[in-house]
């Protein structure tokens, strides 16, 4: 099995795990759970995990890069509180990441 995650960072304070939380996608809980451990329990004993955060970093500013550049466009598509939710919330992400509160990565299974 191979699948990719975004993930709460392990070792937060429960302060920086709540700001985590509220920063990722909808999707985003580790409900204090180490992944390793999750998929061993499941039955795999090979886990290899990379470390894809730096490109979920890069990713996330070009979203909010991009979109900006054709705000009008996407204004117009979307509504103008739409994009200008979505902006913000690509920003609170960005700078989670980059507090090292959430985390991407690839996991192989087997």
């Amino acid at each position: 099995m191979a699948f990719v995650t975004i993930f709460v960072a392990p070792g937060l304070t429960p302060s920086e795990y709540r700001r985590a939380l509220r920063s990722g996608p909808t999707f985003v809980s580790s409900r204090r759970k180490d992944h390793g451990e999750l998929i061993a329990s499941a039955g795999f004993d090979r886990i290899e995990e990379t470390d894809l955060t730096a490109e979920f970093l890069l990713t996330s500013r070009a979203w909010e890069t991009e979109r900006s550049k054709r705000a009008a466009e996407m204004i117009a598509a979307e509504g103008e509180a739409a994009f200008n939710e979505r902006q913000s919330d690509l920003d609170v992400q960005s700078r989670a990441i980059e507090a090292g509160l959430l985390r991407r990565s690839l996991f192989v299974c087997s």
